[in-house]
């Protein structure tokens, strides 16, 4: 499915009979959908690079610096079930020269690691990465956010010195509020997103450490953990 697909099918959602919502903007809603679904539901690549001996390996091609995310290492690969490298042993660090992928030991030189991360999905005239089944969850998006737009419009048009004309657009004003939270809630609820749900900032690591006069602990000793 093409971007001109998903046009179409914003403008279905839509129905903006009186045409207030230029292409233009339509596009940029479009836009503004795929990035929010990038976030929810980011796209998988998985791409093999060659360590170098160091404890740095190189970025997949498929690498979006500021937004990419490492979210497996497979070494060494082609074992069954995969061997994958601990996230506590793996991170992006930022350098004068762009991110790289910073491990906690080096690798042998020549030695094949498979990286798989997280990308943005693009969606434009040529390419559509987005998933055939999550086409119609992200044009619900865009009409979502030009709903918004159009309710924000009627709110603050008119003459207000014309009761029956200001009642009139106050009216369609909330019409088109509810529209637009249908609409969104129709993209979390085909895809499956709480839309309250909070990230995790960080991860807990449980450290096989001593207590402060170097001895095992009693609860949960070093055999445990």
């Amino acid at each position: 499915m093409s971007l001109a697909t998903i046009q179409a099918l914003v403008v279905d959602l839509l129905r903006d009979d009186a045409g207030r919502v230029s292409t233009t903007e339509r596009d940029r809603a479009i836009g503004l959908a795929v990035a929010q679904y990038s976030r929810d539901l980011p796209r998988a690549v998985v791409e093999d690079v060659v360590a170098d001996g160091t404890a740095i390996l190189p970025l997949p091609t498929a690498w979006v610096a500021g937004r990419s995310v490492v979210a497996a290492l497979e070494y060494p690969i082609g074992r069954w079930p995969p061997i994958l490298l601990d996230a506590v042993f793996v991170g992006v660090a930022n350098t004068p020269a762009g991110q790289e992928i910073r491990l906690v030991s080096a690798i042998g030189p020549g030695q094949t690691v498979r990286v798989t991360i997280q990308i943005p999905h693009v969606l434009d005239a040529t390419t559509d990465t987005l998933p055939s089944a999550d086409h119609e969850p992200v044009a619900s998006y865009a009409a979502g956010l030009l709903l918004d737009q159009l309710a924000a419009l009627y709110a603050t048009d008119g003459d207000s010195t014309i009761q029956a004309d200001s009642v009139d657009h106050r009216a369609k004003s909330d019409i088109y509020r509810s529209l637009a939270k249908a609409a969104r809630q129709r993209y979390f609820d085909a895809l499956g997103i709480d839309p309250k749900r909070q990230r995790p900032a960080g991860v807990v690591v449980n450290l096989a450490l001593p207590d402060s006069q170097g001895r095992d602990r009693l609860t949960h000793p070093e055999r445990y953990r």
